[in-house]
């Protein structure tokens, strides 16, 4: 007798392509805005402060941007760990992936508050406050972020793909993205590293497009010919 499928259960919850388009616009709005002024603090104090002191706005707005990019990617992450639960996943790689969504999401905060604060009055002329909020914003929104982000990755991509809930290539794509992430990890040892930051931050927003296309959002039950006919 032919078989069909019928959906039992359906996951209650954001769509998950809808946040991925959220985060990827607040991210680029405000990537735009703090890239040149925070790309890599290895410049001289002195162009800091100056840079500082003449696009305070440029500065503020763009902190806006990175904190709000940081709730559509929590709610991604939140979002993305509850269908896995609901999907009958339990295992170790799916609690990974939620310390590390937690962690991502944390730094992403920390570095939006460190470059506002770079615009609060007074802190331009203190050459050593602007060094070192330069400093923890380039960290947190670099290897601070996409580390914990590949822990994400791998735990959804592994825990994901031996239940077979994503395609194999899908989960090959977020183990190489997860690799780079953890290697971001160099840039404290060596800023050329930096470099795996906008690898691992960049080419997460296909894996989480490949997410949000083919994790299942319910729950399915074979059933016979009969039993599809009626039930349509």
């Amino acid at each position: 007798m032919k078989q069909s499928e019928r959906i039992m259960g359906r996951h209650a919850g954001p769509h998950l392509l809808l946040l991925t388009l959220v985060y990827v616009g607040l991210m680029i709005a405000g990537g735009s805005k703090l890239s040149t002024a925070f790309a890599i603090p290895k410049d001289s104090a002195e162009k800091a402060v100056a840079y500082v002191a003449q696009h305070g706005w440029a500065i503020q707005l763009g902190s806006f941007f990175e904190l709000g990019s940081a709730i559509p990617l929590g709610i991604f992450i939140a979002t993305t760990i509850s269908r896995l639960r609901f999907l009958g996943v339990r295992a170790a790689g799916e609690s990974i992936a939620f310390f590390g969504g937690i962690g991502a999401t944390m730094m992403l905060t920390l570095s939006a508050l460190a470059s506002w604060s770079l615009t609060r009055p007074g802190i331009a002329e203190a050459t050593g406050a602007v060094r070192a909020l330069q400093a923890l914003t380039f960290a947190g929104g670099g290897p601070g972020f996409v580390v914990p982000l590949g822990l994400f990755i791998a735990g959804v991509s592994i825990s994901a793909s031996l239940h077979r809930l994503i395609p194999r290539w899908l989960m090959w794509l977020g183990i190489v993205v997860a690799v780079a992430c953890e290697l971001a990890s160099l840039t404290l040892l060596n800023f050329t590293a930096g470099y795996f930051n906008p690898v691992g931050r960049f080419i997460s927003i296909i894996w989480m497009i490949g997410v949000a296309h083919t994790l299942p959002i319910g729950t399915t039950k074979a059933i016979g010919e009969t039993e599809a006919k009626l039930a349509a």
